[in-house]
């Protein structure tokens, strides 16, 4: 099925275009040969992600779909909040040795 998914991809590119891709089209991003293309896309059109039109194959909403979610994610810079200063120890762990001290003392039940 993997190759399958490498020609959804390739259609997926295609897409942007205003023509139709064509078996060639799809042959020179994926390479292998013309066979093998057919038969994923013969294997595509059963699933019902791919139909074929007289200009050639196109996705279908659900091909798209998936070509989308199988697509390699972009690589973006994404700009990293810096990170936060240390906080410094309170006074009372400092000098008490490293043990906390409560602020308030609960009253005992009588």
């Amino acid at each position: 099925m993997s190759y399958e998914i490498t020609v959804l991809r390739a259609l997926l590119r295609l897409a942007r275009r205003r023509a139709p891709a064509t078996v060639e089209d799809i042959l020179v991003r994926v390479g292998g040969e013309e066979a093998d293309v057919r038969r994923a896309l013969a294997a595509l059109a059963r699933a019902e992600l791919v139909y074929r039109t007289a200009g050639g194959p196109r996705l279908s909403l659900a091909g798209f779909a998936v070509a989308a979610a199988c697509a390699a994610p972009v690589a973006r810079k994404v700009k990293q909040a810096p990170k936060p200063a240390p906080t410094p120890e309170p006074a009372d762990k400092a000098s008490s040795g490293g043990r906390v001290i409560p602020l308030v003392r609960r009253r005992r039940a009588a």
